[in-house]
């Protein structure tokens, strides 16, 4: 008879370990769900943040909408060009076009073969002396701003290329 009652001690510690990773199991789950609610809510700005902002958002479209100038810049990265220069020299070179709007990112793309044609005529009339300077890499930058928007038909650079980024710049 006595075999036959489990004796009180027993059965308490399987009670406590079965509450304890239950509750383990508990805790887990809600860092894990706070965690996520955190980054959700951290990675989209609100439609809140953007009203006070100045942005206007339309129902649904909060990714998409634009908010000031300098918020969202738009670029286009060019395929890289490699020119013979003027003095026989090389030059390799990466350029970015900060844009006015994704409009004339559009442009850009239509009259890709303009673009490209107007910068290596550009670029293999330099010297490698003239471009070895800040000084020469910043009239460079301008000189294809203004190119660009040549081609473009944009006469305010306000209107169309901003700023000429060099990513990369090597002569040989």
């Amino acid at each position: 008879m006595a075999k036959d009652v489990a004796p009180p001690e027993a059965e308490a510690p399987k009670k406590k370990g079965k509450l304890l990773i239950l509750i383990l199991a508990a805790v887990v789950v809600l860092a894990l769900a706070a965690a996520g609610g955190a980054y959700f809510l951290m990675s989209k700005p609100s439609a809140d943040k953007k009203a006070k902002h100045g942005v206007k958002v339309a129902e649904g479209d909060e990714e998409e909408s634009a908010g000031p100038e300098d918020e969202h810049p738009v670029y286009e990265k060019l395929e890289q060009f490699t020119v013979n220069l003027a003095d026989e020299q090389f030059l390799q070179t990466d350029i970015q076009l900060r844009l006015a709007d994704a409009s004339v990112q559009e442009k850009i793309k239509v009259h890709m073969p303009e673009v490209r044609d107007s910068l290596i005529r550009l670029l293999s009339s330099k010297t490698a002396e003239e471009l070895a300077q800040s000084e020469g890499k910043e009239k460079l930058g301008l000189e294809v701003q203004k190119s660009v928007n040549e081609v473009l038909g944009v006469k305010k650079p306000s209107k169309g290329v901003k700023k000429v980024l060099f990513s990369s710049f090597i002569i040989q």
